[in-house]
């Protein structure tokens, strides 16, 4: 009996800590990046591609089971390639609370007139963030409708937010402009033109590092949209 006391103290007291660590701030990080784009077809350099990274994990359950663990996005970095079509982003650390495995990013990839592409780094089982100085992202030319060339834009890439990653979300409005720019330029009936507001209201969420926490930020998207994408 009071060996079956010990083991129900130990779970309790297990829980309990990991209870507690999920509110210590602990540090998050990643790893530098860098390599290039170019055209799947002719291998030549793609310049002015935009490439972000996303650094997302399941939620680590602070209790007995981890069923029903949902995702978030915890860090966000992106940039745009050079003449050369290269492209480097910094590794990066900072204190946070949230309770996530720290893995290796996903890498979105967009330019006119190419098919984006959504890349996942981490490869087989989850292990810690490596640098990966020689990434190579090879792009397809896009042909297609109008309609296709807004849902391939959209579906996984313009709405692949970046909620719980802060500040970090700023870095991604660059990207999202120039998508919704190109939407905004291509989209001509009604029904397309009902769908900017997506992208509009996804720039804009990374512009202003939306907050899922916070309150309801309706009305400052809205006034950003006008004043900023409009």
């Amino acid at each position: 009996m009071k060996r079956v006391w010990m083991v129900l103290g130990l779970l309790v007291f297990a829980l309990a800590a990991s209870t507690i660590s999920t509110f210590l701030p602990h540090r998050l990080y990643g790893k530098r990046i860098a390599g290039q784009v170019v055209d799947a077809e002719t291998g030549k350099p793609i310049s002015g591609a935009h490439v972000a990274f996303f650094w997302q994990s399941p939620i680590i359950p602070s209790g007995f089971t981890g069923h029903n663990s949902r995702d978030i996005c915890y860090h966000a970095a992106a940039t745009v390639t050079d003449a050369q079509g290269r492209f480097a982003v910094p590794p990066w650390r900072k204190w946070s609370t949230f309770s996530v495995f720290v893995l290796d990013p996903t890498a979105i990839v967009y330019a006119r007139g190419y098919t984006p592409r959504q890349i996942p780094l981490l490869e087989g089982d989850f292990k810690p963030p490596e640098e990966k100085p020689n990434e190579r992202y090879a792009l397809r030319r896009f042909s297609g409708t109008v309609d296709e060339r807004l849902d391939v834009m959209w579906g996984g890439i313009a709405n692949h937010n970046c909620f719980y990653g802060g500040e970090s979300q700023k870095s991604l409005f660059p990207m999202l402009k120039s998508i919704y720019d190109e939407a905004k330029g291509i989209a001509t009936h009604q029904e397309q033109q009902r769908q900017l507001h997506g992208y509009a209201v996804m720039a804009a969420d990374a512009a202003i590092a939306a907050n899922p926490n916070g309150p309801a930020n309706y009305a400052e998207v809205e006034a950003f949209i006008k004043d900023k994408l409009q």
